[in-house]
């Protein structure tokens, strides 16, 4: 979906999720579609809170919503927070203005007032089911004579506010779909107000949309049974409908519905797991859609300048957590080591294990190929800079061996003078070892040891890169002294 050069100023999509918890995958990945779209065609990228249900609302549900956006890089144009001209961006904050719209329409004659209390509409529509009839449309009201309507205000019954539809095919269209119908009759005349002067949903997500100018909808496929009474509203007033997209569900590993055992973690609880945020951004923004070469790890720009509706695909998509750790493992090796650094060192004792920011940088240089989440940093890089443990048995006998003493002691010579860059080092350490005459397995794991205290672990080079050229050759100097004390 490609809109033309003059509609590129004019795309505006928005997310409207309602504040009532954490922002799931599901969400999270309408969010990021409607973000890339609108990025894509110079547009904006609206949030809209639906607040209106109040008995779901949690404390703190807008902030969580505010901190997951951000976390992925996707913050809003417009909102509760930035503003923006259309101001309010909240739902229950512009019922005065759904009221209003909806008197426009009682005015034009396309709604009218029904004196119905929700019992009588129910009874009518059970006794509709039992005699086999349709039961979608309860016409009593809709020409109501003046006289009756006054009796029923006099009475103390208030109204609510239906629109008219009429009989016959209500057509529209979905990008992935196609051109679908329903049959007004099976609709009913629409209920726009009730008669506590609360909007219904489909009644304000329409009027929000056509006063904030969406020229894009873009939400899940459990919103496609909403469309058709949005799209009857639109016409209601003479707007032309947005673009509709209605993107299949994300489903759990193996199939079924997202719960919170079969993975419908939180996006945050991706953050706080060590995910990549771009690596979450890229893995939603591929569940249905395509790059058209194929590739999948993807830049942010690059998903920007690639985002194609047209590609978007019509199955459901499963939660694959081994892919997006990939694609962390992928974002992380791409990000410049100082900022790599700067996310590690969120996750490290750095007094305790008396690290600085070179430190740190060095380490993002040679280690960000062995780690996928940024949580693998305790793992992967702090057991390098914690003071090694040699009283181990294998350490001991490997730092026992005949030729431990001199390994190291030519190790420490060999790096003495060395540029202090992971090839140079590695290449001065196998040359001392070749000119002393001895093997691999002998030679390098009592410099490992007395390096990091382990047997195995990245090579050489790179940790001694990692630990600096004093740290390194201390430790080399402790464990040629403790060799020489026992």
């Amino acid at each position: 979906m490609t809109p033309s050069t003059a509609a590129k100023a004019r795309v505006r999509t928005r997310f409207a999720p309602s504040p009532t918890g954490a922002l799931h995958l599901g969400n999270a990945r309408t969010a990021i579609l409607n973000w890339l779209f609108a990025r894509r065609h110079g547009g904006a990228f609206v949030l809209r809170l639906e607040d209106t249900d109040t008995e779901r609302a949690v404390p703190g549900g807008e902030e969580m919503i505010y901190e997951a956006l951000d976390w992925l890089g996707i913050a809003p144009d417009e909102g509760p927070r930035e503003g923006g001209p259309f101001a309010p961006y909240r739902q229950l904050a512009r019922a005065d203005r759904h009221r209003a719209r909806a008197a426009e329409l009682l005015e034009s004659g396309r709604a009218f007032r029904c004196y119905c209390r929700p019992d009588e509409l129910e009874a009518r529509r059970q006794a509709a089911i039992a005699a086999g009839e349709p039961t979608g449309r309860d016409a009593r009201c809709r020409n109501l004579p003046a006289g009756r309507a006054r009796r029923h205000e006099a009475a103390g019954r208030e109204a609510a506010i239906r629109l008219r539809v009429e009989s016959g095919p209500i057509e529209f269209t979905d990008l992935l779909k196609g051109t679908l119908a329903i049959d007004g009759d099976d609709l009913g005349d629409l209920v726009l107000v009730r008669s506590d002067g609360r909007p219904t949903y489909n009644f304000a997500v329409a009027v929000d949309d056509i006063e904030m100018e969406i020229s894009h909808v873009i939400r899940g496929v459990g919103h496609l049974s909403n469309t058709p009474k949005q799209v009857l509203l639109y016409r209601a007033f003479g707007v032309r409908p947005p673009e509709f997209v209605h993107i299949p569900t994300i489903l759990a590993p193996g199939g079924g519905k997202l719960s919170k055992r079969r993975g419908a973690a939180g996006v945050l609880d991706y953050r706080e797991r060590g995910f990549h945020p771009d690596a979450v951004l890229n893995y939603l923004s591929l569940l249905s859609w395509s790059s058209e070469d194929g590739e999948e790890f993807l830049s942010r720009e690059v998903l920007v300048e690639r985002i194609d509706l047209d590609r978007l695909g019509a199955a459901d998509a499963e939660v694959d957590e081994e892919k997006m750790a990939w694609l962390s493992g992928r974002h992380l090796r791409a990000e410049p080591a100082g900022r790599l650094a700067g996310e590690w060192a969120g996750r490290l004792d750095m007094e305790g294990l008396g690290l600085n920011d070179a430190d740190l940088r060095r380490a993002a240089q040679v280690f960000a190929k062995r780690t996928r989440l940024l949580s693998d940093v305790s793992s992967e890089v702090e057991p390098i800079y914690r003071a090694p443990e040699t009283g181990g048995s294998a350490a001991r006998e490997s730092l026992s061996g005949p030729a431990a003493a001199t390994a190291i002691r030519l190790a420490r010579a060999a790096w003495a003078d060395t540029a202090w860059r992971p090839e140079p080092l590695a290449t001065a350490l196998r040359g001392a070892m070749r000119d002393a005459g001895l093997a691999g397995r002998t030679f390098f794991p009592p410099v490992r040891v007395a390096l990091t205290g382990q047997l195995h672990g990245p090579d050489l080079g790179e940790v001694a890169y990692a630990l600096g050229r004093e740290r390194t050759l201390a430790r080399l100097a402790a464990a040629t002294e403790k060799e020489r004390s026992v």
